[in-house]
């Protein structure tokens, strides 16, 4: 059965209300924030699984609070497939800008803020497990952007207007329910392909950050100050994803500074570039001699010294 919502015929002092009740009912609990000159038209229709509807209207903005997400929980996800018009999305720490073309995820047991200016948004909103079942990981993948371009994202939006046109009889549940399944599929289908090429894009991101800070860890053996923080610096990224970035190739930041010291150390002294072991410690950022040797010694069996004597001949 379909459904129609418009503040059209209202007085002024209706419209917000009445459009406050009106998508609280079919989308998500939230506070709204309007214009005086405030209009919308929302349509739509349930279809299997879905609820789908169609969203015109002036700037406005939703705000899904903490208390609001606790005293009317609401364990759905909303598709918003963005014809014409604009908005800025917020959730879960993440804010995305939505323009035509652009499909965006949100999540109605948190609280997000989204401020709107929907010349025409369809939006499909769908149980959660639905999607789950189908891509566990799109449980971490919230206030996400298949962007305009994206691979299926053109399929989505023809099937997103297709919901509206689907003529719901109950005669035709099967047919419905086939189509929402449908749609789950392709969404899942998209956001496993978007999670997949974001996972390469990270790789590579992560693949120059990690070059660069070796290349300056080694340019800097001799500093005994270099720390994490320096590296991280240097290579224009936070600790945290310095961090991140080497635990990926299985170490830490200062666990590769203290091999690449003790290497090159190895390499001073074996190659008898040095008259005495303080001298390889100190060009190698070791700053207390006996901790160096000991950790010399256990990487390689024997001394600094006897190492430096057996290439003095």
């Amino acid at each position: 059965m379909g459904f129609y919502h418009s503040t059209e015929a209202l007085a002024p002092r209706h419209k917000t209300e009445f459009w406050r009740e009106s998508v609280c009912r079919r989308l998500i609990p939230a506070r709204g924030e309007f214009a005086r000159d405030f209009d919308g038209c929302l349509s739509g229709q349930q279809l299997g699984s879905l609820t789908v509807c169609r969203m015109q209207s002036k700037p406005h903005t939703f705000i899904r609070t903490d208390q609001l997400a606790r005293v009317a929980p609401d364990d759905d996800i909303v598709a918003a497939f963005f014809q014409r018009g604009q908005a800025n999305m917020a959730q879960q720490g993440r804010t995305l800008r939505a323009s035509a073309g652009d499909i965006v995820l949100y999540d109605a047991a948190r609280p997000f803020v989204h401020e709107l200016a929907p010349e025409s948004l369809l939006l499909v909103r769908f149980p959660r497990q639905q999607l789950l079942s189908r891509f566990p990981k799109a449980e971490h993948m919230m206030a996400l952007k298949i962007a305009d371009g994206s691979s299926l994202a053109g399929l989505l939006h023809g099937m997103a207007e297709e919901a509206l046109r689907f003529e719901a009889r109950d005669s035709a549940l099967a047919a419905q329910a086939r189509f929402a399944a449908a749609f789950l599929d392709t969404l899942s289908a998209a956001m496993e392909l978007q999670d997949v090429a974001e996972g390469a894009a990270a790789a590579t991101r992560h693949g120059s950050i990690y070059e660069k800070a070796v290349r300056y860890i080694d340019a800097h053996l001799d500093d005994t100050g270099l720390s994490m923080a320096g590296v991280a610096e240097a290579a224009h990224v936070s600790p945290r994803t310095l961090t991140r970035v080497f635990a990926a190739h299985g170490t830490t930041v200062m666990h590769h500074l203290w091999k690449r010291r003790l290497e090159q150390s190895f390499h001073i002294l074996s190659e008898g570039r040095v008259q005495q072991v303080t001298q390889a410690a100190y060009q190698c950022g070791f700053s207390d001699l006996s901790h160096f040797s000991r950790a010399f010694k256990s990487a390689y069996g024997t001394t600094p010294g006897s190492l430096l004597n057996a290439a003095a001949g």
